[in-house]
């Protein structure tokens, strides 16, 4: 079992539980003692999460994932042992929110036109950060959708009439922003979102490490990411992505670091 988990998502993004929940979830995973949220472009689960990691006695650190695009592609940058009160990198995430929100919101209403039982006034009502996922739980509420994975599918995905493409920040000034607030950058599951060419540049331009481990990059995907790391000099991070669902296949604790690979990347953020 993982020593570390390195990548979790809370319901202050598009998880479906609150820190304190996580917390004492992991608290009761066996071998399981550190634990990331790293949710999308928020940190407001941090403070609440550090409190819970340490009532129940598991080491955590704070991190974030910001979506961003570089050369007309998406990139996934984690970015750990941030500053949660960073009044820089809290205004560049806001922003994105709002455009994520914007986003969803729109393909609501497009889904509205074409006829289906849904609205953006609908996951307003829901009171929980709007972003697709939410949206495809409700058609499946409504009986649009077999699963959420058959609404991404059908009328969600970029095959839809109803997708609306996403507006991303630059990657490299979300790199300088993490620096900025004290942390350190890691290109997210860069085999799975087909992004392993890039990893030099952003290498180049600061970034610390890169994450080999991952529940969807398989283990010869792993393998070769870490001769990346060694040849580029980079550190290594890894965990499950897991969001308290069954749509990402993920489990607390299912994938991340070993002991020694946690200190060898604690190492690699200056933290040793």
């Amino acid at each position: 079992m993982p020593f570390a988990d390195l990548h979790t998502h809370s319901s202050a993004s598009d998880g479906t539980y609150g820190p304190d929940h996580i917390a004492r979830l992991a608290a009761r995973t066996d071998g399981l003692r550190v634990i990331s949220i790293t949710d999308h472009d928020s940190l407001a689960a941090l403070g609440a999460a550090a409190l819970s990691c340490d009532a129940h006695g598991v080491d955590f650190v704070c991190g974030v994932e910001i979506t961003t695009r570089y050369d007309q592609r998406t990139v996934h940058m984690l970015g750990y042992f941030i500053d949660p009160q960073s009044p820089v990198l809290g205004d560049y995430l806001d922003a994105n929110r709002q455009r994520r929100a914007r986003r969803v919101y729109a393909m609501a209403d497009l889904l509205q036109q074409h006829g289906y039982p849904i609205c953006a006034d609908d996951l307003r009502a829901t009171g929980e950060t709007p972003n697709r996922p939410l949206l495809a739980r409700l058609l499946v509420e409504r009986g649009c959708a077999t699963s959420v994975d058959d609404a991404f599918a059908r009328l969600l995905g970029a095959s839809s009439p109803c997708y609306v493409d996403a507006v991303y920040p630059d990657t490299i000034e979300a790199m300088r922003l993490i620096s900025e607030a004290g942390g350190c950058s890691f290109v997210a599951h860069p085999a799975r979102y087909r992004v392993v060419d890039l990893i030099s540049r952003f290498a180049r331009e600061g970034m610390t490490g890169l994450e080999a481990y991952h529940t969807l990059q398989t283990p010869s995907q792993s393998a070769e990411l870490f001769e990346i790391a060694r040849d580029l000099h980079l550190g290594v991070s890894g965990g499950s992505d897991w969001h308290g669902d069954d749509v990402h296949r993920a489990r607390l604790g299912g994938v991340g670091l070993d002991e020694r690979q946690y200190h060898a990347f604690l190492a690699a953020c200056g933290r040793l």
